[in-house]
């Protein structure tokens, strides 16, 4: 994929981790938040918080939720990543102090 095209995906929006666990996991099979912080280890309001896109998921959460879902830890991060990769390329779009590529760096066309 070339440098455009890797520009254009990184501005897509990615799917908050918490709908993909709500839509994919826990709606199909009738589990509540409730129940499924429970097997996790946590509170329901910060199983809520992550399902409802408020909280995000840390390396510890993804750890816990990957062990009650039988997947990956590393899945669950890099769904959080490319939210907050996301979410911080739009907040450099609309900032005063947005960083330049030094002259040093530039490639030769």
């Amino acid at each position: 994929m070339g440098h455009h095209g890797d520009e254009r995906a990184a501005h897509q929006a990615a799917e908050p981790a918490g709908e993909i666990l709500s839509e994919l996991y826990l709606a199909p099979h009738q589990i509540s938040i409730a129940s499924f912080a429970e097997a996790c280890g946590v509170s329901r309001k910060h199983m809520s918080g992550i399902v409802h896109g408020h909280a995000a998921i840390t390396a510890e959460m993804a750890t816990r939720i990957a062990a009650v879902l039988g997947t990956n830890a590393q899945y669950w991060l890099n769904l959080q990543n490319a939210v907050d990769l996301y979410d911080a390329q739009e907040r450099l779009t609309t900032s005063d102090r947005r960083p330049q590529l030094m002259p040093a760096f530039k490639q030769a066309s």
